[in-house]
């Protein structure tokens, strides 16, 4: 078999990222406060399920770690943002569930 050459074989160049995500991250969060750091965190864990190019990977990461370690964070809500209601119960409750109707004891 012969072999052909690439064109792209003998040009490759390499990106060297240098930002700071972060600090990016960081500053992000400055302008978000209360509830919305919630509802970003639960978009951010949602996107990074997905696939995405490095660098767009490296932000989503950035964002979640630093929603993460902001101080006035409720790590308990966090996790279920993260996890969703563990039993099969919880899933699939309605509010008709608690409103039943009782049958008393007829006399």
């Amino acid at each position: 078999m012969k072999r052909t050459k690439n064109y792209h074989d003998h040009r490759s160049s390499t990106h060297v990222d240098q930002r700071n995500y972060a600090a990016e991250a960081k500053m992000l969060l400055k302008e978000v406060s209360g509830n919305q750091l919630y509802a970003l965190y639960e978009i951010v864990v949602n996107k990074l399920k997905r696939h995405q190019n490095e660098t767009r990977q490296k932000e989503l990461e950035a964002v979640k770690h630093a929603i993460e370690t902001a101080p006035q964070i409720d790590i308990s809500r966090l996790s279920k943002i993260v996890n969703g209601f563990r039993s099969e119960m919880a899933k699939g409750a309605t509010p008709r569930d608690s409103n039943g109707k009782i049958n008393h004891k007829k006399v």
